[in-house]
């Protein structure tokens, strides 16, 4: 699958801190997942919120994720939680809800034509000099692609595409 986040280091940690982003969300993170890794024994993505109640939303909406954390800063155990996750854990991937720098360049021609194909599906049919605007959104560490054409507007998945055949 693709996955356009940083991985969570501590650099990112102290920036977070510094920019007041306090509360942290933690949910397993399949998105991560390499079929060649060996020995690795979860995947998870830390999203960042200066906002207790947001944070509390992102964190119910994921209820059903059994590895789902919510940290609060202020509190000195979910620090040392969050510096232990950022210091670079050998048996877990830890990404951040942060694209990293060229996460573009990850989107291959065989992703480009499943997005046509799903343009097609939702029967726009732009001409040759006509474009679709596309922008990824992230949402309760869930990846989203904004699509919009003539005045229309779809908010899909971004797993949903990467399933069509």
């Amino acid at each position: 699958m693709f996955n356009p986040f940083y991985p969570f280091t501590e650099q990112l940690l102290n920036a977070f801190i510094e920019k007041g982003k306090t509360f942290f969300v933690r949910q397993t993170f399949q998105r991560a997942k390499d079929h060649f890794d060996e020995g690795t024994k979860g995947y998870f993505l830390f999203s960042h919120y200066d906002n207790l109640v947001t944070a509390q939303d992102h964190f119910g909406a994921i209820g059903y994720d059994p590895n789902r954390f919510l940290y609060d800063w202020s509190n000195p155990d979910h620090q040392e939680k969050l510096k232990i996750a950022a210091s670079g854990l050998k048996d877990y991937k830890i990404f951040a809800a942060v694209t990293r720098p060229g996460w573009d360049k990850g989107i291959t021609n065989r992703l480009q034509e499943k997005v046509r194909i799903y343009v097609a599906k939702l029967g726009w049919r732009p001409k040759g000099n006509e474009t679709v605007e596309t922008n990824f959104e992230l949402q309760f560490g869930e990846l989203y692609l904004r699509m919009k054409y003539k005045g229309r507007e779809a908010k899909i998945k971004f797993e949903d595409i990467e399933k069509l055949h």
